[in-house]
């Protein structure tokens, strides 16, 4: 009897504490499985976002990359449609961005510089990577300063950047100063891209050697015209 009583006991607890828990129990159980196929949902959709977005970037390539890089115009046009449509369904993802850089590339070397620094700017508005962003500032820097606007140009590349991109900014920013006129400005922001390079850029010091040294000459001879300009002094010593 004693037995029973105690069955009995442990039922009606079993009862009293499913009633006071049972609900919070299947709750969780029906949270954890939503939210378990709910992250597999989203990744299947992320994943096919990004395979959606693949797959136009690489017809965006195929476009831009016919003719040997010098696409026609029904080609250059089916480029940038498909760029605006990356921009306007994945928007955030890198390939959209990827293509406004090239399309800004071609758009320079057609000298067609509004719709380059349109196309610069954007990835700048829009990308979340910060390298493509300093990549693109530093294009819409040269493209704005070949605008005639150095001034503005300059700037657009003030303050620091991470050491991979600092040689390359100081080395755009020697570019502009020179377009100034500012030889000696120029040539002091070459000499300190070369201190910048780090060790895997260092292919390009030759380059930035040349520039730095074209203008210590043209700085040589602006200073010996400059003292044979100059009248000669008067009776001597």
């Amino acid at each position: 009897m004693s037995e029973h009583l105690t069955e009995q006991e442990q039922i009606e607890t079993l009862k009293r504490w499913w009633a006071e828990n049972g609900r919070g129990i299947v709750t969780g159980v029906v949270l954890a499985l939503a939210g378990y196929f709910g992250y597999q949902w989203w990744q299947g959709d992320q994943r096919g976002k990004a395979e959606a977005a693949s797959d136009l970037y690489q017809n965006f390539v195929e476009a831009v990359s016919a003719n040997n890089n010098q696409p026609d115009n029904k080609q250059l046009t089916t480029a940038k449609t498909l760029a605006e449509q990356l921009k306007n369904e994945f928007g955030s993802r890198i390939y959209a961005s990827q293509a406004s850089l090239r399309l800004a590339a071609i758009a320079a070397d057609n000298n067609d510089l509004e719709a380059a620094q349109q196309q610069l700017q954007w990835v700048i508005d829009n990308t979340e990577e910060t390298a493509l962003k300093l990549l693109a500032k530093r294009r819409l820097a040269s493209v704005i300063a070949a605008r005639g606007q150095p001034d503005e140009a300059l700037k657009l590349i003030e303050g620091s950047v991470p050491p991979a991109f600092a040689a390359l900014y100081s080395e755009t920013r020697g570019d502009i100063l020179k377009q100034k006129g500012d030889n000696a400005g120029a040539r002091a922001a070459y000499e300190k891209a070369i201190s910048e390079l780090l060790p895997e850029q260092a292919g390009s010091t030759q380059l930035l050697r040349l520039k730095a040294d074209s203008l210590a000459v043209v700085s040589d001879k602006a200073v010996q015209e400059q003292n044979q300009s100059e009248p000669a002094p008067e009776g001597g010593e």
